[in-house]
């Protein structure tokens, strides 16, 4: 069996946005790292069946969770 890492890493694989995201949020934190410093380095690229799509950047929030360059962040407004 193919592990999510694994799948990920495979050349010449389109993903749609679901199973891409799937992937990852089924990551350890360590796999993540790994996996965003081949990306940096460019010796893997992830695509999705969407040309038009663009990435995020920046932060987001839903709720009372606060999303930055994909990863949560929390935020204690204690002084």
């Amino acid at each position: 069996m193919v592990t999510a890492l694994e799948k990920l890493r495979m050349k010449n694989v389109v993903l749609t946005a679901k199973e891409k995201a799937r992937l990852i949020g089924e990551l350890t934190l360590d796999e993540k790292r790994l996996l965003g410093a081949l990306m940096l380095d460019g010796e893997i690229s992830i695509e999705t069946e969407s040309p038009h799509m663009q990435e995020l950047d920046g932060e987001l929030s839903f709720g009372n969770k606060t999303f930055e360059d994909g990863m949560e962040t929390f935020v204690n407004n204690k002084e």
